[in-house]
């Protein structure tokens, strides 16, 4: 069985859009659990009841909004108590998938490859790229110092964000902005599988090495941004073999959620180096645990 966990916040359409894409297109055994991080609005019985009469869906609510990592946490652990998976697809609720042969094209990238962790094609259809593998990770303690570095400056330049504040309101300017940013996308999208890169956090695949090895998905520490940095640290720490696979595709239907929470581009653009901040602290944390740990 090939469990489909979706982390659930506010928006429920864009739920419904991406549980039924699943439930129509993708064949074979499977169960989706739609893990509502506790939204503050009345999205949850609305999905309780569109799903109270479809035996392959699980509506399940976190007692807090406790951010992406353990939210995602919540679902696996409810999919692999409930029904021992050989996989769990960990997803955003603004996701679309299309290929009916989805779960055999998993097994047949397991069967070849044996991974731990498996990132599809994750193809953005706002910002128009292909979003796997992620072109940086952070292994090391100066990747941590760089990185924090690169977004206190952006937070820095005020004058910039409100100059690209501006220029998402002239739609003919982002559009060809984006019409531009497309071609040199496309030139960028990895064509073959590879092995050991750091993968999209949108959408991760755990086949049942990783799922008997680990009782969560994600390090719980953090809330938002850095789970698939950390979690591609802690693979290659441990051992665990992730694989990029062209051949399953995922379309990705992003930010509607972060609209319905944020105001300004400037607002959530300061909202996330913050919190990005935060997490590379925590990152930092645990590297320097691990060498203290390596170092007796």
């Amino acid at each position: 069985m090939t469990c489909f966990v979706i982390l659930h916040y506010l928006v429920a359409d864009e739920t419904i859009s991406t549980v039924n894409s699943i439930l129509k297109n993708v064949e074979g055994d499977l169960r989706v659990i739609v893990a509502d991080n506790c939204s503050p609005n009345d999205s949850f019985d609305v999905l309780t009841e569109k799903y109270k009469n479809e035996p392959r869906v699980d509506v399940i609510k976190n007692s807090s909004n406790a951010g992406y990592a353990k939210g995602i946490n919540f679902g696996y652990d409810f999919a692999k108590s409930k029904y021992s998976p050989r996989f769990i697809v960990a997803m955003n609720n603004d996701m679309e998938i299309r290929q009916g042969d989805f779960i055999k094209r998993i097994e047949h990238a397991y069967k070849k490859t044996k991974f731990f962790v498996l990132g599809p094609d994750v193809y953005s259809t706002s910002a128009r790229k292909h979003q796997n593998p992620e072109k940086s990770h952070i292994t090391s303690i100066e990747d941590i110092d760089r990185k924090a570095e690169s977004v206190r400056k952006i937070m820095q330049d005020t004058k910039m964000l409100k100059i690209k504040e501006i220029l998402r309101r002239l739609k003919p300017v982002y559009k060809f902005y984006y019409n531009i940013k497309k071609t040199k996308n496309d030139s960028e999208y990895v064509r073959k599988p590879k092995a050991g890169v750091c993968l999209h956090g949108s959408c991760l695949i755990f086949s049942e090495l990783f799922i008997n090895k680990r009782e969560y998905a994600l390090y719980p520490k953090t809330e938002f941004y850095c789970e698939a940095q950390i979690l591609d640290y802690e693979c290659k720490r441990d051992g665990m073999r992730q694989i990029y696979s062209p051949y399953l595709i995922v379309l990705h239907h992003e930010d509607v959620a972060t609209e319905a929470v944020n105001g300004s581009y400037s607002a959530k653009m300061i909202k996330k180096c913050e919190r990005v901040l935060a997490s590379l602290e925590i990152f930092r944390q645990l590297i320097l645990k691990d060498e203290r740990e390596n170092h007796g």
